[in-house]
């Protein structure tokens, strides 16, 4: 009669020697739990494919991303930065055009380039107008005469009377590099000439001026 001893610890041995193998080694980047060899100093056990080795307790509990069996917590991305809005344009400089008619005879006395000083005051203020501008394209000053008397006198006359103009607004600030004169005589009538009041209305200097300024 043959007696058969089943020693428990035998299949241990037997799995170990199965893992001595297969080339079972130690990993080093992971510590094992309870549903998976590890060798003496606790670290992950692989075979000879690099797998873990896993005990015959694992459960999907025990997984553990240095194995492959548990995927990595992503990190979270970096919040997109927030968007800076933009300034607002600054407004486009508003383009302006003044024209201003003068009397002839509130500027000048009789047959004459000399201006008066009422003349002058009018005047100033009209420069002060153009020197507040952001920028001036333009100061075109033309005399006007009424018909008595020759057409070239008034022409020369028209011409005196606007360049006076030009050289007492150049005194009060106004570039000259931007203004212009012209004498137009008794061309270009306003009014009739038959009659005093009309003759005056035609004898003038008109002034016109383009600029821009801030809005």
């Amino acid at each position: 009669m043959t007696t058969t001893f089943r020693i428990p610890g035998l299949t241990i041995l037997t799995c170990i020697g199965l893992l001595a193998a297969q080339g079972a080694v130690a990993h080093n980047a992971g510590q094992a739990n309870s549903g998976y060899v590890g060798d003496a100093r606790g670290h992950l056990v692989t075979d000879g494919f690099g797998d873990c080795v896993k005990t015959g307790f694992w459960t999907p509990a025990d997984a553990l991303a240095d194995c492959g069996d548990k995927v990595k917590e992503a990190v979270a991305p970096a919040p997109a930065p927030v968007p800076v809005a933009k300034p607002a344009p600054a407004p486009a400089p508003k383009v302006v055009t003044k024209s201003v008619s003068l009397s002839a005879g509130a500027l000048f006395d009789v047959n004459s380039a000399t201006i008066k000083d009422a003349g002058k005051a009018e005047l100033r203020q009209l420069a002060a107008h153009i020197n507040k501008l952001a920028n001036v394209q333009s100061v075109d000053i033309v005399g006007y005469t009424d018909s008595s008397g020759s057409a070239a006198y008034n022409q020369k006359l028209s011409q005196r009377r606007a360049a006076a103009v030009e050289t007492f607004l150049m005194q009060n600030g106004v570039s000259p590099r931007v203004m212009s004169t012209l004498g137009l005589g008794e061309d270009k009538p306003v009014a009739s000439n038959a009659t005093a009041a009309g003759r005056a209305k035609n004898r003038r200097v008109e002034i016109t001026i383009r600029g821009t300024q801030t809005q």
